[in-house]
């Protein structure tokens, strides 16, 4: 594949403005005709609350399949622009999402911090603030949930709707999928998929692109040979339903630019073409307006656009308000208008519309443990190698420009493992934790391993090469919440995500870096330099590898159910399987934030498939 001659050279203003520019060329459009002006009220038929992954979609929807004015307010801008190759170019997607609450990009997040966690540290928690919200940062890596999470999450709501069998029509709505690249027949062989579940409805637009990224590292060899050593074999792909095994990782990137794939670049750049869409940026949404009987009729917004001072407004919603702001700010915005725990509201003298308990709480994230970290031969190229040498990301770069291919099209990880413990190790477990797991669905793992090389760092081995089997907790007991901080949307939410504070999350923590230490026995001993340098081979007790989990946390951005969907009437329930907010009309949460729970592994597909279902109850409700 090559670049149009608009990618000339690698800059952040020429990859940018190549992404966008089709919004600003449309045949018979104003230039700037789709962006909206603050400080003017306005009235449209739906208001969407967030421009990223839930709200693109919604956006895009509603203005495929009707007449309807439809608003987007985005508290960022065009990531393309403001982040430039570090955003569009997969293998920077790491940058900017560390643990150190001073991590962060100004431009493209929201810069949360966790209060103290477990081991005492404050976490920065990485959100996307920027058109296609975390789509347009994270590590772009797709795949759908088990079969039983859907029927676990049909059963929690009481509606069938939600089978696997009924989402899979939704999950395959969203995105066009690309088989391994035949330029490398020898590669493309190697990488086993399913073909059979991916369809294309032609009554729908398909824009998210999901393909395998062109390069491959050759320390990846290795990781079948590593998994197999725990009883784990190769699976056709990540999209049929079950997550017992490895597979080559398919990412949401643009086989024909190598460029990720974000909701705004896919669903937002396709709806910008429609008179109907109007998108506000860099515009925050106070709170929801209701009529005396309760009904949401607008919202208020405040902007602040090029550095300008605040400007205050409102926009009306003949129809409904949807919110897509995210797993901490839907629920945000809900207390701030007077939907929330009765306590929370009266302390910040907020009137009570709703009083709703849920909101906030009972809040699901995947758990980032890190894992154990070898040295290994130095013959492998590892990703840190490229930024360590500028005569190699030179070439990488030329490569890139010329073709769209090679080593940046990676996120410097090709391969993942789940892995449903098994008996042997799940009977060693106190009962607490042997009837959690056992209420889990039977086909959900517990583990998620992420096998490849690692920038970490040891002062002993300057220089040299370093391998992990990194590990993440899937299937957790541990709660989140997240609360206000003030009567403002300006002042952060307060979250707690509290990994690893249930003592039955601690033990398969410890499981899960024994396990690692197991697979890490099946890699070859040519690829093998010395002994385990971290945590180190001398720590083997169970009180001293819960020392290491603990002090290894960091966020991998999967929170969820912060504004849970449930059946009518229970005490957590936030919304309807419709999505509708109980004790209102007119007001609907269609993001992450109103799943049931995080699916295991990684949220973005399911995400989609979420925002999708919800678009056509929206759509069906007109």
């Amino acid at each position: 594949m090559r670049f149009s001659t608009s990618y000339l050279v690698l800059t952040t203003s020429c990859l940018a403005d190549a992404a966008i520019i089709s919004q600003f060329s449309s045949p018979g459009r104003l230039t700037g005709s789709s962006f909206g002006i603050p400080a003017r009220n306005a009235t449209y038929d739906y208001i969407i609350v967030g421009g990223g992954q839930a709200g693109s979609v919604m956006a895009a929807r509603l203005t495929e399949h009707s007449n309807a004015t439809v608003a987007v307010i985005e508290a960022g801008n065009f990531y393309e622009l403001s982040n430039g190759n570090f955003s569009q170019i997969p293998y920077w997607s790491s940058q900017g999402v560390g643990t150190a609450p001073e991590d962060y990009n100004p431009q493209n997040d929201f810069a949360l911090e966790t209060v103290p966690q477990i081991n005492g540290e404050v976490v920065h928690y990485a959100q996307g603030r920027n058109l296609g919200g975390s789509s347009g940062r994270n590590q772009m890596l797709y795949h759908r949930p088990t079969k039983g999470y859907y029927e676990a999450f049909a059963d929690h709501v009481g509606d069938l709707s939600y089978t696997w069998d009924n989402m899979t029509t939704y999950l395959e709505r969203s995105m066009t999928f690309t088989p391994p690249s035949v330029s490398d027949p020898a590669r493309a062989s190697s990488i086993p998929y399913d073909p059979s579940v991916f369809s294309s409805d032609p009554n729908y637009s398909h824009p998210l692109q999901v393909s395998y990224p062109d390069y491959t590292y050759q320390f990846s060899q290795n990781a079948p040979a590593a998994f197999g050593n725990i009883g784990l074999q190769a699976q056709p792909g990540l999209s049929s339903g079950v997550l017992h095994g490895y597979a080559y990782w398919t990412m949401t990137v643009d086989p024909n630019t190598g460029l990720r794939s974000s909701a705004e670049a896919s669903f937002l750049n396709e709806a910008f073409e429609r008179d109907t869409l109007t998108v506000y940026l860099n515009s925050l949404v106070q709170n929801v307006i209701f009529s005396a009987n309760k009904t949401a009729v607008g919202v208020n917004v405040t902007s602040s656009p090029a550095g300008t001072p605040l400007s205050f407004y409102t926009l009306n919603a003949r129809r409904e308000v949807l919110l897509a702001a995210g797993a901490y700010h839907s629920p945000q915005i809900l207390m701030l208008s007077g939907i929330g725990p009765q306590a929370t509201l009266d302390r910040y003298n907020i009137p009570v519309i709703s009083a709703l308990e849920g909101v906030g709480q009972n809040m699901w994230d995947t758990t980032n443990i890190g894992g154990p970290v070898f040295r290994i031969n130095d013959t492998f190229t590892t990703y840190s190698d490229f930024q360590s040498n500028q005569t190699i990301m030179n070439q990488v770069d030329a490569e890139f420009l010329a073709t769209g291919n090679g080593p940046l099209t990676s996120i410097g990880s090709d391969i993942v493992a789940w892995d449903k413990l098994p008996a042997n190790v799940t009977s060693t477990f106190s009962n607490a934790t042997q009837a959690h797991i056992n209420s889990l669905p039977s086909d959900w793992p517990e583990i998620e391993y992420g096998f490849g090389t690692t920038s970490r760092s040891f002062q002993s081995e300057e220089g040299a090469s370093f391998g992990t089997i990194n590990c993440l907790l899937i299937g957790t007991a541990s709660r989140g919440n997240m609360t206000i901080s003030s009567s403002s949307i300006l002042d952060r939410p307060v979250i707690s995500p509290n990994w690893l504070l249930d003592p039955r999350d601690q033990e398969v923590a410890v499981a899960a870096y024994r396990r690692a230490r197991q697979a890490w026995e099946g890699v070859p001993a040519a690829v093998k330099v010395g002994d385990e340098l971290y945590p180190g081979k001398n720590v083997t007790t169970y009180e001293d590898l819960l020392a290491a989990t603990t002090g290894s946390i960091g966020a991998i951005h999967h929170a969820s159910a912060s504004c849970a969907m449930g059946r009518v009437g229970e005490r957590d329930t936030v919304v309807d399987s419709r999505g509708r907010v109980m004790g209102v009309q007119g007001l609907r949460v269609v993001d992450s934030s109103s799943l049931v729970f995080t699916p295991p592994g990684h949220t973005m597909g399911v995400t989609y498939g979420h925002a999708e279902k919800l678009a056509q109850t929206v759509l069906d409700d007109m």
